[in-house]
């Protein structure tokens, strides 16, 4: 399988975009927490969590917690795969420990697998661009400009991100089979994957997949 992003400029409502901000927020101190809740395990018992530890007690903060319940549940698992992902790194000798995160550098939520919808999908006047409507669950509608045509039913992660100045991207990533090849007539903009061993991929923007989960 090779896996392509597709990434698209998203619009929204002033509410909506306070909504993702609050939600950004939210995730960063889930992860503070995750962060200082291994630094605490470490110390009493001098051992790591394992992903699925770590995934468990980012359901249970939420469960708990009202601040975290404005995640979607698989964003906040995922925020777990994420902490765990910067340990591992650190672990394999390729990064820094991981640090307490700040609000203003967590700028992406990733839908793993459910919680989003894509619909009302129709040209946009002229050329080969296509205006569509994104639903993310626990945090509004968006409005995406699409240049590019791609395989909805093999879409793995949607991540939206919101940058310093206001401009939001969706991505959409997708697995494709080598060898599939989507017909389009506008120039190709590449993204690179650098495939490894602790992440399964990297793209050029900066991105990270996952691995499969081990027990989802």
């Amino acid at each position: 399988m090779r896996v392509r992003a597709y990434r698209f400029r998203a619009y929204c409502s002033n509410t909506t975009a306070r909504v993702l901000k609050t939600q950004l927020e939210a995730a960063c101190k889930l992860y503070n927490t995750l962060l200082h809740a291994e630094q605490e395990e470490y110390e009493k018992n001098k051992r790591t969590m394992s992903k699925n530890e770590l995934r468990q007690l980012a359901l249970d903060l939420r469960k708990k917690n009202p601040v975290f319940q404005v995640l979607h549940s698989q964003v906040a698992q995922q925020v777990a795969d994420r902490f765990y992902q910067a340990r591992q790194r650190f672990l394999d000798g390729l990064a820094n420990k991981p640090k307490k995160k700040k609000p203003h550098k967590f700028l992406s939520l990733v839908y793993p697998q459910s919680g989003w919808r894509l619909s009302d999908i129709r040209d946009a006047g002229q050329g080969q661009k296509r205006r569509a409507r994104l639903y993310l669950s626990k945090i509004g509608f968006f409005t995406l400009v699409m240049h590019r045509v791609f395989p909805e039913n093999q879409v793995s992660q949607v991540c939206v991100k919101l940058y310093p100045s206001g401009r939001i991207h969706v991505i959409f990533l997708v697995e494709e089979p080598e060898g599939q090849e989507l017909p389009s007539k506008e120039p190709k903009r590449a993204v690179g994957v650098d495939l490894g061993i602790t992440r399964l991929a990297t793209l050029s923007f900066g991105w990270a997949l996952l691995g499969k989960p081990e027990t989802a």
